[in-house]
C-alpha cells in the first residue's frame, strides 16, 4: 500500500444494537447535538460504537513540492508556506486557490464550493496539505486535507478513520465522540478501565470457528480496531466483521421467510408426466436451448410441490426468458390455475400479449390484457373473465394488482423485469392468489453476491446460453469526424432490407418545443424524427414511437416497422424491452450519457437477434465515457451488472428502496462471496445466533417504521 493513500471503502452499513446509555451521558453532547446525530442514525452510545467510518486516511511522510511533482495522479503530502489566496465565485459555486511554496517550488491547492476555508490560510504561515496531485496549467493539489500545528494530519504509519458528517455535527466532532464512547464502554481493551465503572465487555454471539474461517476478529476487538486501528489491515478486517453483522441480520430475516414458505402446503400442485411435458415444449415454434431445457425442468419440479415456487430467473437480453414464463403458465393451466404475467410498462405488456396469445390459443388457453389505459367497458370485460375463470392468463402492468381485480384461481405470478417493482408491489400481486407460485425474471443479470444476499430466500436459475445462429454484435462510441460517416453506413444497411432503431431519451412537451429543439442541440425524439425525414432514410420509411402515443397507433407503427414497410424506428426508451425484430441490425442511441449502464445494455439488446452482424452506435458526451467503455469492451450482461452495481448500489438495482426496505450493508460491490456464505451458514447452523440476529432485524425494522 502506497504511503499517503486515502483508503476509500464504501459504507458497509450501520447495525443497530441494544442501547448502552443515552448520548447526553457523553461529555460534549447536549440535546441539540444529540438531535444532530440522529441524522446519522445514531440514537445512543451503542449506535455510536457501531457507526461505520466512510474510509481511513493512511498517514504518510511529508515531502517537498518537488517531490509532489513526481506524484502526478497520486496522493502527496507537502509542508509549505502560504503565499497568497484567491476566491472566485460563480453564482452559488466557488473556487478557492491557495498558492503555497517551499525552497523547491510552488503548488496551488484547489478547493471547490468551500469559500469559508479561506479564513484558515494566513499568508506567511506554514501548513501541511495532502491531496491528489494533478498537472493542469500548473501543478495543483485537488481538494487537499489541511493540517496545522493545532490540528496535524496523521503522520507516517498512523491510520485515521474518517466519519460521516451531518448538519450541526462535523466529521471531526463525530470522531471525538466515538473515542469518548469507546473509552467509556470498552475501556482498556475488553476489560473495564480503572475508574470507569460504566465500561462493559462486548461478547460476540458468533462462534470463533466461523470468524476464523473468514479471518475477522471478535466483535469487541473489531469495534476497537474500527475506530482506533493499529494498521490498515486491522481496520479492513474490522470493517469486514462489522459488515458481517449487517449480513447476519439480513440472512436471519431471509431464513425466517423461507421457513414460513416451507410451512405452507396450499399452493397448486401440478404433476406433469414426461409425455405431457414434451407436448408442452413442442407447442413452441423453436427448440429449447440446453439452458432453457434445464430451467424448464427446474420449474416443472417446483410446480409439482405444494410449497409455493420462489424462483429468480436471470438471463441476458435475448436468452429466452419469456418463453419459459409461457411454459410455466401452460403447466399451471394444466392443473386448473390462472397466471398473471406482470410487466413494468404498457408496451412490454402489450408485446408479451401480442407475441404469446396465439401460442396460448393453440393450447386452448384464453389470454387477456389488463393495463391502466383500457376503456371502462374493455376493463369490465377483462375483470369479469378473470373473476369467472374464463381467462387463463392475464398480461398487464400494475393494473393486475389493483384493488378491484379478483382472480378465480390465481396460481402463478410471472414478474418480468422484476427489479423495476418494489418488494411491496410484488407482494400485492402474490396476495391476489392463495400461496401463488412466483417466477421472477430479469434481463439485468444480478451479480452472484447480490443474488446470495438479497435473494437468499429464492432459488436461482441462470440462462447462460443464447439461441444458436445469431450474428456478432459490436458497440462503438461515435465521436467527432466519425459522426459524418454514420448516415452513409445507415443507408447501406436499410438498403439491404435491414432495420434501424434510433433512440432519443426525451420527448418534447409540445409540438412547438419539438420544432424549436430541431433547430438546436436540445434534441428530442420528435425533433430527430423531423430531421431524419429530411434525409435519404425517409425513402425507406420512418416511424416515431413514444409513450404518449395511443396504444393501438403505437402497436400499428411497430408492426409496420416489423414488416419492413418502415425501416427506421425513432423512439424513446419505451422500446427498451419487449420489441423483438430479428431484421433490426443497428441501434443508434443519442444522448447516451443520460442513460444508465443497464438501460444502455437493454436497448442494445434490441439488435443482434438475427443472423447478420449488428451494431450499437453510442452518441454521447464525455461524461458517459466510463459506461461507454464498458459497453464497447463486453457484451457479457453479468460483467455489466457488476459495473452497474458499483455505480448505482444494490438497493436501486433490486427494487428495495422502492418499498422503503433497508438496503444498508449492501452498497459495497467488493464484498466477497465468502462473507455472504458465512452469514447464511451461521444462521442456518446456530439456533442461538439465528434468534439473536432475527430479533435484531425485527427491532431495526420497528425502529425505522
Amino acid at each position: 500500500m502506497e504511503s499517503g493513500e486515502d483508503i476509500e471503502q464504501t459504507n458497509l452499513g450501520r447495525v443497530r444494537r441494544p442501547r448502552l446509555g443515552p448520548l447526553t451521558d457523553l461529555d460534549g453532547v447536549g440535546p441539540a447535538r444529540a438531535a444532530a446525530l440522529l441524522q446519522l442514525g445514531v440514537r445512543d452510545i451503542g449506535d455510536l460504537l457501531f457507526l461505520m467510518p466512510l474510509r481511513a486516511l493512511h498517514g504518510s511522510a511529508t515531502g517537498s513540492v518537488a517531490d509532489a511533482a513526481e506524484q502526478i495522479g497520486k496522493e502527496a503530502t507537502v509542508d509549505a508556506v502560504v503565499e497568497k489566496t484567491s476566491l472566485q465565485r460563480f453564482g452559488k459555486r466557488s473556487t478557492l486557490r491557495v498558492t503555497v511554496s517551499d525552497d523547491t517550488g510552488s503548488i496551488v491547492a484547489l478547493f471547490f464550493n468551500q469559500p469559508w476555508l479561506r479564513k484558515r490560510f494566513v499568508v506567511g504561515e506554514k501548513v501541511t496539505l495532502r491531496g491528489r496531485v494533478a498537472l493542469q496549467k500548473e501543478l495543483v493539489l485537488l481538494s487537499p486535507k489541511v493540517g496545522s500545528g493545532a490540528k496535524p494530519l496523521p503522520t507516517a504509519g498512523d491510520i485515521a478513520p474518517i466519519y460521516p458528517s451531518a448538519e450541526g455535527v462535523s466529521s471531526a466532532v463525530v470522531a471525538k465522540l466515538v473515542h469518548i464512547a469507546l473509552e467509556r464502554v470498552l475501556g482498556n481493551g475488553d476489560e473495564a478501565a480503572s475508574g470507569t465503572p460504566t465500561t462493559v465487555s462486548i461478547t460476540d454471539p458468533i462462534d470463533a470457528r466461523h470468524l476464523a474461517r473468514i479471518g475477522v476478529p471478535p466483535l469487541g476487538k473489531a469495534i476497537r480496531d474500527l475506530h482506533m486501528p493499529t494498521s490498515m489491515d486491522a481496520f479492513l478486517a474490522a470493517r469486514r466483521r462489522m459488515g458481517l453483522e449487517t449480513l447476519l441480520e439480513l440472512s436471519a430475516r431471509l431464513q425466517e421467510r423461507r421457513a414460513e414458505a416451507a410451512s405452507s402446503s396450499r399452493a397448486l400442485r401440478v404433476a406433469i408426466d414426461d409425455k405431457t411435458e414434451l407436448e408442452t415444449r413442442a407447442r413452441f415454434p423453436f427448440t429449447f436451448t440446453s439452458a432453457q431445457a434445464r430451467v424448464a425442468n427446474e420449474i416443472r419440479a417446483d410446480l409439482g410441490r405444494a410449497q409455493p415456487m420462489r424462483r429468480l430467473l436471470q438471463g441476458d437480453v435475448g436468452s429466452g426468458k419469456t418463453a419459459l414464463g409461457a411454459y410455466a403458465a401452460m403447466l399451471v393451466a394444466r392443473g386448473g390455475g390462472q397466471t398473471a404475467f406482470l410487466a413494468p410498462t404498457e408496451l412490454l405488456a402489450e408485446q408479451h400479449f401480442d407475441g404469446l396469445r396465439a401460442l396460448f390459443a393453440r393450447a386452448g388457453l384464453h389470454a387477456v390484457l389488463l393495463t391502466g389505459s383500457l376503456r371502462t367497458t374493455e376493463r369490465r370485460t377483462v375483470l369479469n373473465q378473470l373473476s369467472s375463470g374464463m381467462a387463463d392468463v392475464a398480461f398487464g402492468t400494475h393494473a393486475l394488482f389493483s384493488a378491484d381485480v379478483e382472480y378465480a384461481r390465481l396460481s402463478l405470478c410471472v414478474i418480468d423485469e422484476q427489479h423495476r417493482f418494489g418488494v411491496a408491489q410484488r407482494g400485492e400481486l402474490l396476495e391476489k392468489g392463495r400461496d401463488a407460485h412466483a417466477l421472477l425474471m430479469t434481463a439485468t443479470p444480478i451479480p452472484r453476491t447480490l443474488a446470495l444476499s438479497v435473494y437468499g430466500d429464492l432459488d436461482t436459475s441462470v440462462l447462460d446460453e443464447r439461441p444458436p445462429g445469431r450474428g456478432t454484435l459490436r458497440t462503438r462510441w461515435v465521436r467527432g469526424a466519425d459522426k459524418r460517416k454514420v448516415e452513409k453506413f445507415l443507408l447501406e444497411r436499410v438498403a439491404a432490407g435491414e432495420r434501424l432503431y434510433w433512440v432519443v431519451p426525451r420527448i418534447g412537451e409540445s409540438t412547438e418545443e419539438a420544432l424549436e429543439a430541431a433547430k438546436g442541440d436540445a434534441i428530442t425524439a420528435e425533433a430527430r424524427f423531423e430531421r431524419l425525414n429530411k434525409t435519404a432514410l425517409a425513402e425507406s420509411g420512418i416511424e416515431l414511437v413514444h409513450g404518449r402515443i395511443a396504444r393501438d397507433e403505437r402497436a400499428a407503427r411497430i408492426e409496420r416497422f416489423r414488416r419492413g414497410e418502415a425501416r427506421t424506428l425513432v423512439a424513446t426508451t419505451v422500446i427498451e424491452v419487449g420489441v423483438d425484430v430479428p431484421e433490426a441490425t443497428v441501434m443508434v442511441i443519442e444522448g447516451a450519457e443520460k442513460l444508465g449502464l443497464a438501460q444502455l445494455h437493454q436497448l442494445r439488446g434490441r439488435v443482434g437477434r438475427g443472423k447478420k452482424e449488428s451494431w450499437c452506435l453510442l452518441f454521447g458526451a464525455p461524461s458517459g465515457s466510463a459506461r461507454f467503455d464498458v459497453l464497447v469492451r463486453t457484451n457479457d450482461g453479468f460483467e455489466i451488472a457488476e459495473e452497474d452495481l458499483r455505480a448505482r448500489g444494490m438497493g436501486d438495482l433490486v427494487g428495495l428502496r422502492q418499498a422503503g426496505e433497508n438496503a444498508e450493508g449492501l452498497a459495497d460491490a467488493e464484498l466477497d462471496v465468502d462473507l455472504f456464505l458465512t452469514a447464511r451458514a451461521i444462521v442456518a447452523e446456530d439456533p442461538r445466533a439465528f434468534e439473536h440476529y432475527r430479533t435484531l432485524a425485527s427491532s431495526s425494522a420497528r425502529t425505522q417504521a
